[in-house]
């Protein structure tokens, strides 16, 4: 019985830990067919589908917003009155010279390529330099500077 009651508890502390920094790579705990492994306790079993659930949402907001903005909000170093604040910020907007013409005739492959390297190279640079990549909309890239 003891084991029963450590093990996916040990499991959810584990993942808990992982999750308060955002470590969203995590595995479920499987079973020995392959399955995700659910407690023989109700009690556990439902911590288990929150944990679930928690984890989902987290993966979803951390697909739309910079990890470094929900690592800081998970951490509680981001207040809601100093979300609220007057800030200078710095935003900038990139595109391809040319790209909607170049889009006519390129090859597909062509232009997954250029565009892949051209973000790339884009978000090394923004990153290294402090800033927070906001969007990619087509061949433009967005970027801001002096946010959280």
């Amino acid at each position: 019985i003891a084991l029963a009651l450590s093990r996916p508890l040990e499991r959810l502390a584990r993942g808990m830990g992982l999750l308060a920094v955002l470590k969203l790579e995590l595995e479920p705990p499987e079973g020995p067919s392959g399955a995700v492994q659910a407690s023989v306790f109700s009690e556990i079993r439902a911590c288990q589908a929150s944990f679930g659930v928690m984890h989902r949402g987290l993966e979803a907001f951390a697909r739309y917003v910079p990890r470094d903005v929900v690592k800081m909000m998970l951490s509680g170093a981001m207040s809601r009155d100093a979300a609220m604040a007057w800030k200078t910020i710095t935003m900038m907007f990139t595109d391809i010279v040319g790209f909607a013409s170049m889009c006519e005739t390129a090859l597909p492959d062509h232009l997954v390529r250029l565009t892949t390297e051209y973000f790339q190279a884009m978000c090394r640079e923004i990153a290294s330099t402090g800033g927070v990549l906001d969007k990619l909309i087509g061949d433009c890239v967005m970027a801001l500077w002096g946010v959280p």
